[in-house]
């Protein structure tokens, strides 16, 4: 077993220092906490490498979090960081997504806020294998590039076909599947089907260049995790392999503001508050149509505005935004 994961907490509340020394050690991983109370210390914990991963409050004495980070990011720091903040600060989280923080936690928050975290560290950190099929060499080599510019470490391996495919996992497990859908001889869904019926664990990633929705139908209904689009990005691939991992996808990376309303996607929830009224629409969202589902209007008291004038902009909104952010393919 290698050595246990160094968290850093920098928080001047003593709060939230207990808190973390109370966390369950419930990941596969253990780890041990260090703490500070103020900004130059989280620097030099930063600085030395004393950290693998660090959850700093924005508002430190000294030197506040999002001036440490700055600090330690332009010395070419990359430790894992999640900032925390309360009350929420648009600014610094604006911020924190300049600084390439992991994720923004608004206080209170629970031991499972973060111990998803430390669980996404984790997995993100202990190399995935992967494997990548198509039948273009330079679709495959597109890929490979885009996997490893993911925030996941992997090992990545190719095969043009999908017997190929077969015989390797027969072979050899694999954690991840990248399939093209389109290939000749054993069709990209044939290939899946087989493989599951191999291991049934297997998470695999379906990709097509056609935009075909009863496509990604059939693909998601016959096992796949999740479904790509070509051409797609690294960013892309950070989400779908939080999908096929069960881990939670970061407010830090959905978390927009628009025109009329204020904007935050928190796991399978969408929540829109109207700027003028008040009103608050919440829906639960699934990246397969109907995309919302289960709309919750909380309608502000006094408003001159009624919330039902506003429910069909508040849904158009909505799906902009899972689409902006790549969670949902809006047709």
């Amino acid at each position: 077993m290698g050595r246990p994961m160094r968290i850093l907490v920098a928080d001047d509340s003593q709060h939230i220092h207990r808190f973390f020394l109370d966390l369950p050690q419930s990941t596969q991983s253990p780890f041990r906490i260090s703490s500070t109370d103020n900004g130059r210390d989280c620097l030099t914990f930063l600085n030395a490498g004393l950290a693998d991963l660090a959850f700093i409050d924005v508002h430190l004495p000294d030197l506040s979090g999002t001036e440490a980070l700055w600090a330690a990011r332009t010395r070419g720091n990359r430790t894992f960081v999640t900032l925390m903040s309360s009350p929420p600060a648009q600014e610094a989280f604006e911020m924190a997504v300049k600084l390439r923080a992991y994720e923004f936690l608004f206080k209170p928050f629970g031991a499972c806020d973060v111990l998803n975290i430390i669980k996404t560290y984790d997995r993100i950190t202990n190399p995935s294998r992967v494997l990548v099929v198509d039948d273009s060499a330079t679709i495959r080599q597109l890929v490979k590039k885009v996997i490893g510019g993911s925030m996941f470490t992997s090992t990545v391996a190719e095969a043009a076909d999908g017997e190929t495919a077969l015989a390797l996992c027969r072979d050899a497990k694999f954690d991840v599947i990248f399939l093209d859908c389109n290939m000749p001889g054993i069709s990209g869904l044939n290939t899946m089907r087989k493989l599951l019926a191999i291991h049934r664990s297997l998470k695999i990633v379906m990709m097509s260049a056609a935009n075909k929705l009863a496509t990604e139908d059939e693909a998601i209904d016959s096992g796949a995790c999740a479904f790509l689009h070509e051409p797609f990005n690294s960013a892309d691939v950070d989400r779908v392999l939080h999908i096929a991992y069960g881990l939670r996808w970061p407010n830090l990376r959905v978390k927009q503001s628009g025109s009329d309303f204020d904007v935050a996607i928190e796991g399978g929830t969408i929540r829109l508050a109207h700027k003028t009224s008040g009103h608050v629409f919440e829906y639960s969202w699934s990246d397969r149509p109907p995309h919302l589902r289960n709309a919750v209007i909380r309608a502000a008291p006094a408003s001159p505005i009624a919330a039902v004038q506003l429910a069909a902009i508040a849904e158009k909104t909505a799906v902009g935004q899972l689409s902006s952010a790549r969670l949902i393919v809006a047709h």
